[in-house]
């Protein structure tokens, strides 16, 4: 790499990457060797409510012996699936490893679609999360996909010389912690609210 432009070699996205992500998103299973033009047919496809080969839409299970029962069964929308998906807690431990946010505690993260809206909460870093913290599924793709350009002077042992190399590195190192009982998780949501942190949904 070029000592005059260290960031030539950042990585970018590729069309695919990005079809990949978004695919995902909205619910389409694809095989790793798909192409851009299929995969975003059937992204189209699903957005369009048309039928794309892959698994079918959950439905909402019916008790036969149930009073409650009416004669149709209601069909979540595509909204209210994303929502339980991308809304179940995962519990982690979080360490951030850019050190240009070495003397920050956490940072406020917000993630947004036109399906979930937006959901935005305050994530700490650190020792305050041995422990175990919680955030919506949403919340932690983002933080698994956070990348930095990593920039560093190497000095060759055996010229002596000095070169810069960069890399995209992982910003953070998250560890999934088993879930805790529903005793824990009000205790740990009280703390929570003890120390102002916060998570907030908008349509």
């Amino acid at each position: 790499m070029s000592e005059d432009n260290p960031l030539a070699e950042a990585e970018q996205p590729t069309e695919l990457d990005v079809l990949k992500a978004r695919a995902k998103m909205v619910g389409v299973t694809f095989s790793n060797n798909i192409s851009v033009d299929t995969l975003r047919e059937k992204i189209r496809a699903k957005l369009a409510g048309e039928s794309t080969d892959e698994a079918p839409q959950p439905t909402v299970e019916v008790n036969a012996l149930s009073p409650e029962n009416t004669p149709t069964a209601k069909t979540p929308t595509l909204r209210e699936y994303m929502a339980s998906e991308q809304l179940k807690l995962v519990r982690l431990r979080i360490t951030n490893l850019d050190p240009k946010k070495k003397d920050i505690p956490g940072e406020i993260i917000t993630v947004a679609n036109e399906y979930l809206g937006t959901v935005r909460k305050y994530v700490p870093f650190g020792e305050v999360t041995d422990s175990g913290y919680h955030v919506p599924y949403c919340i932690y793709t983002e933080l698994e996909s956070r990348r930095f350009l990593n920039i560093r002077t190497v000095k060759d042992p055996r010229t002596g010389t000095n070169s810069v190399q960069s890399t995209m590195a992982r910003e953070f190192a998250l560890e999934i912690l088993p879930q805790l009982t529903k005793v824990d998780l009000e205790r740990l949501a009280a703390t929570q609210a003890a120390a102002g942190t916060f998570s907030e949904v908008v349509a």
